[in-house]
């Protein structure tokens, strides 16, 4: 069980799960639809199936605006550095530092970025060239793939499991 200090000391320090570095999307239950429109999240819909689009709008300065009505996907979550601080295998001073590097990994691949794009394009990019193989033309910046891959190297040893690279997990 999480303790709410730690939580909101680490949380608020970080915003990785809400900002669209860890996912691209976060999947909501039908029923919570109209709330998350209302808290102005960009609901997302494929046939019967429900998300919103991340980064979140409702993230200001890594706090939730709309915290007590959150998403349950948002209420459950736990990346695996608050996990491991809550179990005592990292000290929060070390998270904290953990967090300041991947910030700075994610600042990076901002600046890495063509004007009007986004994280999300930057990954879309990758997965493409990867499907065309050796004989693709690059779309983005050789500079741009490896500061990315650093930033995801670094959140899936931290902060998700490298299956969860698109998606938040479903509470």
């Amino acid at each position: 069980m999480t303790r709410p200090s730690i939580a909101s000391d680490l949380c608020t320090q970080c915003g990785l799960c809400c900002n669209g570095a860890l996912f691209d999307f976060g999947p909501l239950a039908s029923e919570e639809v109209p709330g998350a429109r209302r808290d102005g999240l960009s609901v997302l819909e494929d046939n019967t199936k429900y998300g919103f689009a991340l980064p979140c709008p409702a993230l200001e300065a890594a706090t939730c605006q709309v915290y007590s009505t959150r998403p349950q996907t948002c209420r459950a979550f736990q990346c695996k550095l608050l996990r491991a601080v809550e179990a005592e295998d990292t000290t929060l001073d070390e998270a904290t530092h953990i967090i300041i590097q991947t910030l700075a990994a994610l600042d990076e691949v901002k600046q890495q970025l063509p004007p009007n794009s986004s994280l999300t394009d930057a990954r879309r990019w990758r997965r493409e060239e990867g499907e065309a193989g050796a004989t693709a033309t690059l779309t983005a910046s050789p500079y741009l793939m490896m500061a990315l891959g650093m930033l995801d190297l670094m959140l899936d040893q931290h902060f998700r499991k490298a299956t969860e690279r698109q998606v938040m997990p479903r509470a």
